[in-house]
């Protein structure tokens, strides 16, 4: 499993919430444009980039950086928050 920060600039509203909802589905909406997701192939995301390009028109942002297991683990939110860790375990 692969894990990406997505993040995105889109101008159309409607175009802006579709992509939205495809990232909501592989993943944790942390900000209001960016999605912490993962995905378990290549293939998994080659698939999510061609719906997404359905949505995106010129002008428009969208990109995925790919977050490594030890780059994740040196990563915080300011309120000390871990970024995630997929599959997603809850801490008590």
């Amino acid at each position: 499993m692969q894990t990406y920060l997505a993040c995105f600039d889109i101008q159309d509203d409607r175009h802006r919430r579709q992509v939205a909802t495809l990232l909501g589905k592989h993943g944790l909406r942390v900000q209001k444009s960016v999605f912490e997701i993962s995905v378990r192939s290549p293939e998994q995301l080659q698939k999510l980039h061609s719906v997404a390009l359905r949505w995106l028109a010129e002008g428009d942002d969208l990109r995925f950086y790919h977050l490594c297991r030890d780059c994740r683990q040196k990563s915080h939110a300011m309120d000390a928050r871990p970024v995630a860790d997929f599959p997603l375990v809850v801490m008590l």
